[in-house]
């Protein structure tokens, strides 16, 4: 089954903020693509994350594994993609691709994420799974960004969200 946009979204949708402060139309995407393609609500995804934190949308075993470090991640960020691997004493053990999402290892534990964002939007699931708690954090202004650290801090205490890695050399993240 393909994806496709439905005009009863329209009257419950959200423009963009860019950067510079200028407003971008919501794009109505005609075909489904692996990243970027979705529309959600906060309230479906805080559903469906904290069904998946609770063990109640996966079998344990399946949970487990996607939760899992299945490749070690070896760039010093996300972004640029293609950049050149670091030296393997360079590299962060405590950061691995799980299935579908970013693992690390911090002082609750371990912890997976989820972000995404494009010039006018930005949004970041980060989950505890031993305190089985997350935070969801879905911004129509690209400019939120800087405030998703200390908000994420702020719901989880020092998690050990691996910050400077999702965003690279950007100034305003604050940590690890």
């Amino acid at each position: 089954m393909q994806g496709q946009w439905r005009p009863d979204f329209a009257r419950n949708l959200a423009d963009g903020w860019m950067a510079d402060g200028t407003v971008e139309p919501h794009d109505e995407r005609s075909t489904v693509r692996a990243a970027g393609s979705m529309d959600t609500t906060i309230d479906d995804l805080s559903r469906f994350a904290a069904a998946l934190v609770r063990g109640e949308l996966l079998a344990p075993r399946a949970l487990t594994e996607m939760t899992a470090p299945h490749l070690p991640i070896t760039t010093r960020s996300q972004f640029p993609t293609l950049q050149d691997e670091l030296p393997p004493e360079q590299r962060r053990k405590d950061l691995a691709a799980g299935l579908g999402v970013v693992v690390f290892d911090g002082p609750q534990g371990r912890g997976f994420f989820k972000g995404g964002h494009n010039d006018s939007t930005g949004n970041t699931l980060v989950c505890l799974p031993r305190g089985r708690r997350c935070v969801l954090l879905l911004a129509n202004d690209v400019r939120a960004e800087p405030a998703f650290p200390h908000l994420v801090r702020f719901v989880l205490g020092e998690a050990g969200v691996p910050w400077s890695w999702e965003y690279g050399d950007r100034a305003f993240w604050d940590g690890r």
